[in-house]
């Protein structure tokens, strides 16, 4: 390790962690694309997340020793938020590519799926039940969260962010198991159309958003217990607190979007409320309606189809 006191920023010395890192990387990719062709390698997997594993462990050693030894000047501190908001702006557009997919597909359903969403024979779940549950263990988590974050800058190293730490760490592996549970008792799988392809995209890649979140709420516990952390220096534990409000963020919209409004529920609730009678427009005008699903026990004669009508 070079450091010139001259200099605003800290120059690392060679590295291998980004060789073993890539190398690890492309053979993930290479057991994944076996896996998908039905011919999977468990040794070639296994030594992939290991070597993975351990360079990411070692790499990240070795970032927070520099930061020990005071090489991060602020110009670094702030090279680093800028690489974390383009980070999480990059994650930002990663979901917006599947809630693209999900809205081209709900708004405007193609011929093959009936001209309906959910299409025929998806029973979605509902959202007043276990996504309910799970959007309150998130939620709940943010305050904890943002709690212990109040506390380290108060000086409180003692028992407030342990507490917070624990308890979103807490909420984050329940949430994973409730999420696994629910992917158990569903009646669809990601092979059932459009709608069941970007659900167990969009819900799937968040759960994994939320692994990978709570590993790092756990090891800023561990650098919290260790005194790594001060009240004016604690930016890996603040870059952790922004991942994980985006986490949030996302799971709310995702709630909200494809359980609530595109699951046909928010339909049904309105439907029931006003005891069927929602239409909006008669059948000699063709107007447009809003709404997308007409039971037949509920259809008035004036909107079925004439018999001359009728092949």
């Amino acid at each position: 390790m070079n450091h010139n006191p001259y200099s605003r920023y800290y120059v690392p010395g060679p590295s291998p962690w980004p060789f073993f890192v890539g190398i690890s990387a492309n053979g993930l990719a290479v057991g994944l694309i076996l896996w998908l062709h039905r011919s999977p390698s468990c040794l070639l997997m296994g030594m992939s997340i290991s070597c993975m594993m351990l360079s990411i462990l070692s790499w990240w050693r070795d970032l927070i020793r520099e930061g020990d030894m005071g090489f991060y000047t602020r110009f670094v501190i702030k090279s680093f938020r800028d690489g974390v908001a383009l980070f999480i702006l990059s994650e930002v557009m990663f979901f917006f590519s599947f809630f693209w997919a999900f809205f081209h597909n709900a708004l405007s359903p193609s011929c093959e799926l009936g001209m309906r969403w959910p299409p025929p024979g998806i029973r979605t779940p509902n959202p007043s039940s276990t996504s309910l549950f799970e959007t309150g263990l998130l939620i709940s988590s943010g305050f904890f969260v943002t709690q212990a974050h109040k506390s380290v800058r108060l000086k409180d190293y003692d028992v407030g962010p342990f507490i917070g730490l624990l308890m979103t760490i807490l909420c984050g592996a329940v949430f994973f198991l409730v999420q696994v549970r629910e992917y158990y008792w569903n009646s669809y799988s990601i092979a059932d159309s459009v709608y069941g392809s970007v659900f167990y995209l969009l819900t799937g890649f968040h759960g994994a958003h939320v692994v990978v979140g709570t590993i790092w709420l756990t090891v800023s516990l561990v650098r919290l217990w260790r005194g790594e952390f001060s009240s004016q220096r604690h930016f890996g534990f603040e870059a952790c607190i922004w991942y994980w409000h985006f986490v949030d963020v996302v799971w709310v919209t995702l709630w909200l979007v494809v359980y609530v409004w595109f699951g046909g529920w928010l339909y049904m609730w309105w439907f029931k409320m006003w005891d069927g009678d929602i239409y909006s427009f008669k059948y000699p005008d063709l107007k447009f309606s809003w709404y997308a699903y007409i039971q037949e026990e509920h259809c008035p004669s004036w909107y079925k189809v004439p018999d001359w009508l009728k092949p």
